[in-house]
């Protein structure tokens, strides 16, 4: 059983035997303190790509998880949170591709006019 944000799926292990391990897997977590501790600027910009657009309860946001199909923000309100999926353009093979990725997430987060409300 595969639990993620957008609903349940169910795994078989010959599914499971044939999967290609994420590129990103080892890297993940320094790339996620990277993001937060060097650039929390860009987590900011990434909330315009959020649909619906995130409430004035949002009192911050977060890098949660980072793999080939994307990245997942955590917006903590004060009674609660909700994570976000942002997808990349196209899942990654390798983890060298993960800079143009994470660049075209943030070229059409700067195309959004919307602003949010969470200071940088």
């Amino acid at each position: 059983i595969l639990e993620t944000s957008e609903g349940t799926s169910y795994i078989g292990l010959t599914e499971l035997d044939e999967a290609w391990p994420d590129p990103l897997a080892p890297y993940e977590a320094g790339m996620l303190t990277h993001l937060l501790d060097d650039h929390p600027e860009l987590v900011t910009l990434l909330l315009r790509l959020v649909n619906p657009l995130p409430s004035a309860a949002v009192v911050r946001a977060l890098p949660l998880a980072l793999d080939r199909y994307g990245i997942t923000l955590r917006l903590e309100e004060r009674r609660g949170h909700r994570d976000v999926r942002l997808a990349f353009p196209a899942p990654l093979d390798d983890v060298e591709q993960s800079g143009a990725q994470i660049q075209a997430l943030l070229s059409a987060a700067r195309r959004r006019s919307h602003r949010n409300t969470l200071p940088a």
